[in-house]
């Protein structure tokens, strides 16, 4: 059944070697309350049975109004994996999903309702509720403020926190697989450099279960270079955008790049530390050094929150 209604909503949802936890995810995206809906789940080249795993599920389930499409991606990376997912949408609105987590059942309901209230709309986001161990719940930020200079800090627009148009989307250059790490950083500095319209909903609708397996690993300096390349991505699109506050968006690169150099010196790694410190000094006027000099040192301490000291100045 090919779905084209302005009505439908289209959930991607990229996975690898979750054949128990993408039966939990697809559950719960079936539970939703809203219909049509039709879901894409793109295997990225898994190496067990998570693809007869879907299938199975796929069997047992589906509707008129609630279809599933299995898809195949043989380039690693969940940002190729979204990208096959894009290119299958017929629909209007998409969201992207997380094999891992789950959709609370109002959510999908939630973001339509929104677009009913605001159809002129791009982009609707929430916050997302990240079960941390030991009963302990951790609710993201919400989304209010300058959203792109608060999306470049701490990353809002994660993968599973908002909804967009399909052509609003794509229009921005979808999700690029050569971002390996950080995909969803650079994606959502593509998006909202074109300035979307955004509606903000105050409560999480989703549940985050991070697993052993996260794209970090046991460290940042593990995958040195892979978090470097989205930072020079997003510096490449701000340039291209000639926006009147580019300098200061620049700044904002440069000062994360500020904190990843101190992440790198706390895992012990100068070598990894100090050319990436000192290229995000080099790369803001003189007279901003002093605020990348302090977040790094402040952050290579431990401590967190440079950025609501600094960022006023940058």
């Amino acid at each position: 059944m090919t779905m084209t209604s302005k009505e439908t909503m289209t959930v991607v949802v990229p996975v690898f070697n979750r054949p128990e936890l993408i039966r939990r995810c697809l559950d719960s995206i079936e539970a939703q309350t809203w219909r049509p809906l039709h879901v894409i789940v793109v295997d990225n080249a898994s190496t067990d049975d998570t693809v007869s795993s879907v299938a199975r599920w796929k069997e047992t389930h589906g509707s008129d109004d609630f279809s599933l499409t299995i898809l195949s991606e043989s380039r690693k990376g969940a940002a190729y994996a979204r990208q096959t997912g894009l290119d299958r949408v017929t629909t209007d609105k998409v969201m992207f999903f997380d094999s891992d987590d789950s959709m609370r059942p109002d959510c999908v309901a939630s973001v339509m309702e929104a677009w009913r209230r605001d159809p002129d709309a791009d982009i609707v986001a929430w916050p997302v509720a990240k079960h941390v161990g030991n009963g302990k719940v951790l609710e993201s930020r919400a989304v209010k403020g300058n959203i792109l200079e608060m999306h470049m800090v701490h990353a809002l627009f994660q993968t599973l926190a908002y909804a967009v148009k399909t052509d609003c989307l794509r229009k921005a250059g979808g999700w690029r697989g050569e971002f390996p790490n950080w995909n969803d950083l650079e994606t959502g500095t593509r998006l909202l450099l074109g300035n979307p319209s955004v509606i903000a909903l105050p409560r999480p609708l989703v549940d985050v279960y991070p697993q052993e397996e996260s794209i970090t690993g046991t460290s940042y300096s593990a995958k040195n270079g892979l978090w470097e390349m989205s930072l020079d991505g997003m510096e490449r699109s701000i340039r291209r955008s000639g926006r009147p506050d580019m300098a200061r968006l620049l700044a904002i690169v440069s000062y994360r790049r500020a904190i990843l150099a101190a992440t790198y010196a706390k895992e012990g790694r100068m070598d990894l530390a100090s050319p990436l410190y000192e290229r995000s000094l080099l790369e803001v006027p003189a007279g901003k050094r002093p605020l990348i000099r302090f977040a790094y040192h402040w952050t290579r301490c431990r401590m967190r929150g440079a950025f609501s000291i600094v960022g006023r100045f940058l």
